[in-house]
């Protein structure tokens, strides 16, 4: 399947449709979003995010924008423009692209009514897009991260993200770097 398919799908139908290999359904579906930029004459960027130092979830970890598809969103589309329009306060003007989705799992410890604690673990499916946006000017949800940058190849190596994370990122560039012509040029 086509992972520009999933734009136009709700919540419960990626469930249905992207299965563990077990066969059964995520418990999560998030998306994240690629948003790049090219300056005239200079290389392509990306947007990186630096999570919030109280984020439940790897706090001060680095990542593209995103979260989780929410069942206020009636598709995948409408989670993306929202959670970058959080995130960034950008707008997203079309989805020009998907980088590979990937998936983990995660423990969380939750307390039961007596008092004691119970460990549960949860699946996650991201969802991945190369997202073009209305304008490059961003506008950091201190609620959700600490910072935000654009970089380049170049500054990949030295950038600290999960082994996950990092082959996203990887992916986009080239990605990008093999679509240049769906990165709109900037004068600067």
């Amino acid at each position: 399947m086509n992972a520009m398919d999933a734009l136009s799908m709700s919540k419960a139908e990626c469930r249905n449709v992207y299965l563990q290999d077990g066969g059964e359904p995520y418990d999560k579906i998030v998306i994240g979003a690629v948003i790049p930029k090219r300056v005239l004459g200079g290389s392509p960027e990306i947007l990186i995010m630096k999570r919030a130092a109280d984020e439940k979830f790897l706090p001060n970890v680095l990542e593209i924008p995103g979260g989780k598809v929410e069942d206020i969103d009636r598709t995948v589309l409408d989670a993306v423009k929202r959670e970058v329009s959080e995130e960034t306060g950008m707008e997203v003007k079309k989805v020009i692209g998907a980088i590979k989705p990937f998936s983990y799992a995660a423990e969380r410890k939750i307390t039961k009514a007596d008092g004691g604690e119970l460990n549960v673990w949860s699946s996650t499916l991201q969802l991945n897009f190369v997202c073009e946006v209305a304008k490059h000017d961003l506008v950091v949800n201190p609620e959700e991260h600490s910072e935000g940058k654009f970089i380049n190849r170049s500054e990949l190596e030295e950038t600290d993200l999960t082994e996950q994370m990092r082959a996203v990122v990887e992916d986009a560039f080239e990605w990008v770097e093999a679509d240049s012509s769906s990165v709109p040029v900037l004068a600067s």
